[in-house]
């Protein structure tokens, strides 16, 4: 990925010099939206507890899945550089960005009763539980795209409006951190499975120990690498302020962006994915 940003700069410096008037590049900013979706998007907290004597055995499971899921508020920001290949009545353009990108997603518990795989259990674990985790993800992402943009008559060109564009590729994201926060009723769960199998569980025969360990769900490690189809449409408008911010000219759009493979790297439940929509702005330097 690295590697990918290096040659998207490059290719906006080339295209700079190869492409001249027809070259466009600016820094952009965009906020909206992030969810989690797939076959394994519900986030599944499990306890899988073990009794330790002469050999190790399982005792039993506290097991509980998130009800739903939520999009939450996300932003992405960075430069962004395009060329037009050729034109007539519609030019065509490719078009590069590199951008940090932070994508933000909720998934919620509502009235969940957990299940146990025995009755001493579930008569401990039997409380609904209503919290969520947030998870948060930071990537830099090199897309590649065709735009296939509206061209003007030069008397149109003099106007504020200077014509709309639709769009679509390939993106390329590189993992830098991922980190999750959980509610005080999610927190509460966990601390309540440490005090049960620290304090209460107990044996008559004092070499007879217990421990528990939880078992990672596919949105708790995603993979290093992720691709996404991106498609989008906007517009531009120039003199919009009038104060002379680099060439005054603004590039107004809409985009949705999906991945195109699962992401999750935890060996188990790993058919999850991210969808995002954002509005963004960029100003043309």
């Amino acid at each position: 990925m690295k590697r990918a940003s290096i040659v998207a700069l490059l290719l906006i410096s080339t295209l700079s010099f190869l492409g001249a008037a027809d070259f466009n590049w600016g820094i952009k900013y965009g906020l909206g939206f992030t969810g989690i979706y797939g076959a394994d998007s519900d986030y599944e907290l499990r306890y899988n507890i073990r009794e330790h004597a002469a050999t190790v055995s399982d005792y039993g499971y506290i097991k509980v899945s998130s009800s739903d899921n939520k999009m939450d508020l996300s932003q992405s920001a960075g430069l962004y550089a395009s060329l037009r290949l050729f034109s007539k009545t519609s030019s065509i353009r490719l078009g590069t960005e590199v951008t940090w990108d932070r994508l933000v997603y909720k998934q919620q518990f509502r009235d969940k009763v957990p299940t146990t795989s025995g009755l001493g259990l579930s008569t401990v674990f039997n409380d609904k539980l209503e919290g969520h985790i947030a998870g948060t993800i930071d990537y830099f992402t090199v897309p590649l795209l065709i735009s296939f943009n509206q061209e003007l008559s030069e008397e149109l060109k003099q106007e504020q409006y200077q014509g709309a564009f639709l769009y679509i590729g390939p993106s390329f994201s590189y993992l830098y951190e991922q980190t999750q926060s959980k509610s005080r009723g999610i927190d509460a769960f966990s601390q309540k499975v440490d005090d049960y199998v620290s304090n209460v569980l107990s044996n008559p025969d004092p070499t007879v120990t217990y421990s528990y360990s939880r078992q990672e769900t596919g949105s708790d490690k995603f993979k290093e690498f992720k691709t996404d189809l991106v498609m989008g449409a906007g517009f531009a408008l120039k003199d919009l302020f009038g104060f002379g911010l680099g060439k005054d000219e603004f590039v107004f759009d809409l985009r949705y962006k999906v991945s195109l493979d699962d992401l999750g790297d935890s060996g188990l439940r790993d058919a999850v994915g991210l969808r995002s929509i954002m509005l963004y702005i960029g100003c043309r330097l």
